[in-house]
């Protein structure tokens, strides 16, 4: 009978700890053994940095701030000379 006990109290702190590694894991303080694999269907909103091992399908609009990446409202500036280019903007899907 007293082995059985001790081998309820052993699988239930086995529960909670691994519960608790869980909830720290979630909230950022222990770091995730393996990245995380997100497919979605619907539109979902990225936040921090993202590291892509393979291609990724975009479908539909996709918001790239150029003046915010490049400083310039669609021109690129040439470190090099100082001139000023216009950057390419299609869209693949008309």
């Amino acid at each position: 009978m007293e082995i059985h006990i001790r081998f309820f109290k052993t699988v239930l702190v086995v529960i909670a700890a691994g519960i608790w590694i869980i909830v720290f894991q979630n909230a950022g303080i222990i770091p995730q053994a393996f990245p995380q694999r997100i497919v979605a269907d619907s539109a979902i909103l990225v936040t921090g940095e993202v590291d892509v091992l393979n291609t990724v399908f975009i479908k539909g609009a996709v918001d790239a701030n150029i003046e915010s990446i490049n400083g310039y409202s669609k021109f690129y500036k040439d470190p090099r000379t100082g001139e000023y280019y216009v950057i390419p903007v299609t869209d693949p899907y008309q």
